[in-house]
């Protein structure tokens, strides 16, 4: 195995004047994508470490990497209060004028009888960041005080943070106010600057927190017993990594000693789980786009419109940036992201030699993109809280609403069931191979 396999690339992602160090026992760990044994250097502020094999970071360094999440955090906190204190966005037709608070989102598809849907939104845009800004505080206090707790909090953290969609409701806000531009006369309130700014900082905080660096201070990593070697993967050193805080954790353990999670050296029948989840997903596809979307009311008179009639309703009317962002969002990656993902289920059938490397960048990209599906989901509940006028205008969700929101689900779900390290394995035909040869060898000494 080549030298460099043992040795992570060390790159400078800010400025930083601390000069560069060898490193001192640096530790081993394994990469969570590839699952490639690794000595991880003594890092410098500003400097991250990618594996060697595959390119995904290992660990990075923020500068004060304890007080600047605190600060983030807590002013993203305090523009989310702002935000749920005055009104949001205000809307006139014909001299009526509505104004609408950022709670609305959620109420008015409670009022409309969907509750599934109504308590989605709410999680996606309030409660779920809120949580993870929450959380971020308390762990990053737990690094100057002794607090309890700290390793169930970091684990809540990272279960949530995939499902916190404060970005894509600002891409939806966007959407939403191109399309009522061209009717009516939008003026925004103090609340939408205040999530603005809640949307920036929210996005920041995470960005100055690595998942590595966060769980090395709340325990120690704990390191192989035996001698392992770098350049090998765990499985062949009898070792797995833990997904939640990265810790090397010996094949015969179930849990980790770190943080109490389960770990399996892969995630079982990846493969099946994402093959059904994705074939869920594209059963559910089909009257996502068939039933309706959106019903809008203008003067007694009602128009339904789908995905697609809705696309090119707003190509019509000359709202091509709309079209185009909807379009991608709700067409688009969907359809990429499931054959994406069946490809890579394909992939993992093939020789070693046959397989394309792109999968290992291919499939964070896929993961990360999926949920930004759900910004039609979230026009449909703007549009339904801002365009209220009684029997003038009205804006209705449709039944296709929830359903395309649990396309969206499923499709998340089926990324994350599927095992990156599979891409780098051998196939079961090779496995099978190479236990046949194993079995000759025993028999033959």
């Amino acid at each position: 195995m080549p030298d460099i396999l043992s040795a992570p690339v060390v790159n400078q992602v800010a400025e930083t004047d601390a000069p560069l160090t060898s490193a001192v026992a640096p530790e081993l760990v394994l990469c969570r994508y590839c699952d490639l044994l690794q000595h991880l250097p003594a890092l410098q502020d500003g400097e991250e470490a990618d594996c060697s094999r595959c390119g995904h970071e290992l660990d990075a360094r923020q500068r004060e990497s304890a007080l600047r999440p605190i600060l983030y955090a807590m002013s993203a906190l305090f523009m989310l209060v702002l935000t749920n204190l005055f009104p949001f966005v205000g809307m006139d037709a014909a001299g009526s004028h509505r104004d609408m608070t950022f709670l609305d989102t959620s109420a008015v598809l409670l009022d409309e009888d969907y509750p599934w849907l109504a308590v989605l939104v709410w999680l996606f845009i309030q409660a779920i960041p809120a949580i993870c800004m929450v959380a971020i505080i308390y762990l990053k206090l737990g690094m100057f005080y002794r607090l309890p707790a700290l390793v169930q909090v970091a684990r809540l953290l990272y279960a949530l943070k995939p499902w916190s969609m404060v970005d894509i409701f600002l891409m939806g806000l966007l959407v939403s106010f191109v399309k009522l531009l061209t009717h009516f006369e939008l003026s925004l309130g103090m609340s939408f600057w205040a999530f603005c700014g809640f949307c920036l900082l929210h996005l920041r905080t995470f960005q100055v927190v690595d998942r590595h660096e966060l769980w090395s201070r709340i325990a120690p990593p704990p390191q192989p017993v035996g001698a392992a070697e770098a350049g090998e993967t765990g499985l062949s050193q009898q070792l797995k990594v833990c997904q939640c805080c990265t810790a090397l954790v010996p094949l015969q353990e179930t849990r980790c000693s770190r943080c109490g999670s389960k770990v399996r050296a892969r995630i079982p029948s990846s493969v099946q789980k994402t093959l059904a989840l994705l074939v869920t997903a594209s059963i559910l596809y089909i009257p996502a786009n068939l039933l309706t979307m959106m019903e809008t009311v203008s003067l007694g008179d009602s128009i339904e419109s789908t995905i697609i009639s809705g696309i090119v309703l707003m190509w019509a009317d000359g709202a091509y940036p709309v079209a185009i962002v909807v379009l991608l969002a709700s067409v688009v990656v969907p359809i990429v992201k499931i054959l994406v993902m069946f490809w890579l289920c394909y992939l993992t059938t093939l020789p070693l030699a046959e397989r394309s490397k792109h999968g290992t960048w291919i499939y964070p990209l896929v993961d990360w993109i999926g949920r930004w599906s759900m910004v039609d989901v979230l026009v449909v509940a703007i549009l339904a809280a801002l365009v209220r006028f009684d029997s003038l205008v009205g804006v209705y969700p449709g039944a296709a609403t929830l359903v395309f929101a649990a396309v969206v689900i499923v499709t998340m779900l089926a990324a994350m069931s599927f095992d990156p390290r599979l891409l780098w394995d051998p196939s079961p035909a090779e496995m099978e191979q190479q236990r046949d040869e194993q079995r000759g060898t025993g028999e033959h000494s």
